[in-house]
């Protein structure tokens, strides 16, 4: 749901980047996970793009220190459902990716968040194959199959450098 940033202040509070489209995750009261272990929301307030958070039981600067580049998460029972064409990261990691032509490009095995678009990033082998999540190059995600078929220009492109 969000990135920990730097503590803020001396009780306790840290900077959040969210990585959600659900801005109520970080309401008080909301329960989330942070290194395995539940804290719920005692604050939150904007602060221009990011947020500053303070969870229960981190109640110091040195202790919200501790917790800077790690991740605030929720349980799988509090997930929403990603919408018609949306996916999340854990959904997409591990998933064979294959070309129109039946071409493997191997499993998607990390996925970058960059300003345009996010970019999975699939391996076989020692060959990596970045695939931008477009509707030109995505043409088909099959969550059940655990398949994904891509354009063959990303392919063809790839092969050209």
């Amino acid at each position: 749901m969000g990135r920990v940033g730097a503590a803020f202040g001396l009780d306790g509070a840290v900077k959040v980047v969210p990585l959600t489209d659900f801005s109520d995750r970080f309401v008080r009261g909301a329960v989330l996970l942070l290194d395995g272990s539940e804290r719920r929301v005692e604050w939150s307030r904007q602060a221009g793009r990011d947020l500053v958070v303070k969870l229960a039981g981190i109640d110091n600067r040195t202790v919200a220190e501790t917790y800077s580049g790690r991740y605030l998460e929720v349980g799988e029972h509090a997930g929403r459902p990603a919408g018609e064409g949306h996916f999340y990261h854990h959904q997409l990691i591990g998933l064979e990716v294959v070309t129109g032509s039946g071409h493997g490009l191997g499993r998607i095995e990390e996925v970058l968040e960059k300003p345009a678009n996010d970019v999975w990033v699939s391996r076989d082998g020692a060959t990596e194959h970045l695939i931008p999540a477009t509707k030109d190059a995505v043409l088909t995600v099959d969550l059940d199959a655990g398949r994904i078929v891509v354009a063959d220009w990303l392919l063809t492109v790839d092969e050209a450098r």
